[in-house]
């Protein structure tokens, strides 16, 4: 019986990259997606940056890599997505990644005060989003033999947080990220999730600003000491983006600074303040 292509030959994603596949980041207009967007070109791969809107992407247009190729795609609406999958099937380099990094947070509010509207409204991107991307690019990756796809989950994948629709949306796509690994790991494709924890983006910095965060508090509860640059989370994407995780499917990464393993310490008082 054959071994798998992904078995045969680890050094497959950087001849697709030396071919000039791209990589698709989804949300690249957001903070998280901006840094994963200049980092996996730095590293060499062709990028497609995408967002919602135009207008959504003009910052990362301004101060990108002139090489980025930005273009509006909204992950809720899966026509938008086959427009672009069917792009991808007319460019012979083709797709070697996807970054699915786009997300809606809500602000905390009370669980029996959430419309099914706000509900499905996060779940159309965080979810749905991902799913459909999947759908729509996965068979180009397994069509060339190769790829690998990231999906952004968070911390609320693994620690209950009061986020009564992104928590259970994220989980759902921590689960989505291993049955996805399993189906494709025989065609070649990994897929993994990196679970962000409190994480210095545009909007999170606002709600320090806002005093609804107190980075202070967060800091006191992470092994580190200190919270996550999003320069950090696009080091680890990189990372599965590369043969150097050619072995690596299945798996959710947290990049949090240690607030998972430590952030619980405080009810041991014997091992002193924190």
């Amino acid at each position: 019986m054959p071994q798998p292509i992904s078995q045969r030959r680890r050094g497959i994603l950087a001849d697709r990259r030396a071919a000039g596949a791209a990589v698709l980041v989804t949300g690249a207009g957001g903070g998280i997606g901006q840094a994963v967007a200049h980092r996996l070109r730095q590293d060499g791969w062709q990028v497609i940056a995408t967002d919602r809107s135009d207008a959504s992407l003009e910052n990362l247009r301004r101060h990108g890599d002139p090489m980025l190729r930005c273009v509006a795609m909204d992950v809720s609406d899966r026509s938008s997505i086959d427009l672009m999958a069917d792009s991808l099937r007319k460019d012979a380099a083709g797709i070697a990644g996807l970054a699915n990094v786009a997300g809606g947070l809500p602000d905390v509010k009370p669980f029996l005060d959430m419309t099914d509207a706000e509900q499905r409204r996060i779940w159309d991107v965080n979810y749905f989003g991902a799913q459909q991307c999947i759908q729509a690019f996965a068979p180009l990756m397994i069509d060339a033999g190769a790829g690998s796809i990231v999906n952004v989950t968070s911390i609320n994948e693994l620690r209950s947080l009061p986020l009564h629709a992104y928590a259970p949306s994220k989980v759902a796509l921590g689960a989505l990220t291993q049955l996805t690994a399993g189906e494709f790991g025989p065609k070649g494709v990994r897929v993994n999730a990196v679970a962000p924890g409190f994480t210095l983006t545009p909007i999170f910095r606002d709600k320090l600003d806002s005093g609804k965060r107190s980075a202070s508090a967060i800091e006191a509860h992470t092994a580190m000491g200190r919270l996550v640059e999003v320069e950090e989370i696009a080091s680890v994407i990189s990372f599965l983006m590369s043969d150097d995780s050619s072995a690596v499917t299945g798996a959710s990464i947290p990049v949090d600074a240690g607030w998972l393993a430590t952030s619980h310490w405080m009810n041991f008082r014997e091992l002193g303040q924190r």
